[in-house]
């Protein structure tokens, strides 16, 4: 998507830009991947950041640029490796499929990977709102320019001695505690990740997947709340 019509769409927000602006490139960027319009606000947050991203999804995409992916090979760890040793960072959209909430799936354990044997900084991004604006079984986006964010989490530094799962779990752990200020604020989500709890009723009990779907495209009211990367 055009850079003028996604602003056009939706209210962006970015936060915690500075986790990657502090340091030289590249970069492993690891986002959840709930919307269409998901790979547009990290190139549009990057903007002026990293001029060369390529972007990649653990599921195959179909049509003209899953064709590009294939004669190109992006999908090959050798292939991105050699990318980034030429300083191109990487988006990687890591979940192993898609959920029908927008909530975040286990992740492939290829980014992971790719951090570990190439020493590059892996860095979580959550994506909010972007589901409610655009979910999959909609061609257009939510009327009213609906607001999303994009969060960058300090970078996990991964070294030959770490385990995937490990590695791995940081990760989804980043992503979800970014993904958890939405619902709970930003203390509940610091509390969350505190104690490696999944999101979950006001009741503390695991909630139902037509209400987690109901919530995740319901229209957010009021002002914005105190950001927990602050």
């Amino acid at each position: 998507m055009p850079r003028l019509a996604l602003r056009l769409a939706v209210t962006p927000a970015v936060h915690g830009l500075e986790h990657v602006t502090e340091s030289d490139g590249p970069f492993i960027f690891v986002a959840n991947h709930p919307s269409a319009l998901d790979e547009a606000l990290v190139r549009d947050a990057l903007r002026g950041v990293t001029t060369r991203l390529v972007s990649v999804a653990v599921e195959p995409r179909a049509g003209i640029r899953g064709l590009v992916d294939h004669a190109f090979s992006l999908r090959s760890a050798s292939r991105l490796g050699t990318l980034l040793k030429s300083g191109t960072s990487v988006l990687l959209f890591a979940e192993k499929n898609r959920t029908d909430d927008g909530s975040l799936a286990p992740l492939d354990l290829g980014a992971a990977a790719l951090g570990i044997r190439t020493g590059v900084p892996l860095v979580p991004v959550s994506l909010l709102g972007t589901f409610r604006a655009l979910p999959p079984w909609r061609t257009t986006v939510e009327p009213g320019r609906p607001r999303v964010s994009v969060l960058f989490s300090r970078p996990i530094r991964a070294g030959s001695g770490d385990e995937l799962s490990t590695v791995t779990d940081e990760l989804a752990q980043a992503i979800s505690t970014g993904l958890a200020e939405e619902s709970r604020g930003w203390y509940g989500a610091l509390r969350s990740q505190a104690d490696g709890a999944a999101p979950a009723g006001s009741d503390g009990q695991p909630e139902a997947g037509w209400r987690r779907m109901w919530k995740a495209t319901a229209t957010p009211t009021g002002p914005d709340r105190r950001r927990v990367w602050q």
